[in-house]
């Protein structure tokens, strides 16, 4: 269960659904959602969200839904992402994890179809954000890439787009996007922007 300083819950469909950190024995849940998730091309490899959570898992946060009355709580929905000491995304700095790294490079954001259109991406990812300042302070920013369609989203999280990525990952063009941190000491974040431009840690 996830400290009570770090989590928060929406009650949706009948359940309710709380936030907490990553558990090993979650991985093939998180695979097949990871896959009913994304494109062929473009979803992580079963290998890749074992590496995610045995060596990332401090910025890895899953979404529970914990039915009323009776069940165990199951995995509805997951942010994770890799440290990099790069200022940007390329495919060198997501394809690492520098634990060292100060810039988080997201590479899922993903929710349960059932439960989509219900506004539990945003809760999550405002979740993360705060979760990720607790686990790793040292993090200056955070950075993802998006299809055009889902800018609005990471928007409404506190993301700025950055513009078209040069990283090709799929059919479609991506779009980075950032949120500055003030963590890290001088709330200068990996572009240079200043605290007026950060989210508070």
């Amino acid at each position: 269960m996830a400290d009570e300083s770090l989590s928060s819950s929406v009650t949706t469909l009948g359940a309710t659904v709380f936030f907490a950190p990553v558990q090993p024995e979650q991985l093939d849940r998180i695979h097949a959602l990871e896959e009913a998730s994304y494109p062929a091309d473009e979803a992580a490899t079963y290998e890749k969200l074992k590496f995610r959570i045995e060596n990332a898992s401090n910025v890895f946060l899953v979404a529970l839904s914990a039915p009323e009355g009776a069940g165990e709580p199951q995995v509805v929905g997951f942010v994770c992402g890799t440290q990099t000491r790069a200022p940007k995304l390329t495919h060198e700095s997501m394809s690492t994890h520098d634990a060292d790294g100060s810039l988080l490079c997201i590479h899922s954001v993903v929710v349960d179809p059932a439960l989509r259109r219900r506004g539990l991406a945003t809760r999550m990812l405002r979740a993360y954000t705060p979760y990720v300042c607790a686990t790793t302070p040292h993090l200056t920013g955070i950075r993802l890439l998006s299809k055009q369609d889902l800018v609005p989203l990471y928007e409404a999280a506190g993301f700025k787009v950055l513009g078209p990525s040069d990283v090709v990952h799929g059919a479609d063009v991506w779009y980075e996007c950032a949120l500055e941190l003030n963590g890290g000491g001088s709330g200068e974040g990996p572009e240079g922007q200043g605290e007026e431009q950060a989210a508070d840690c």
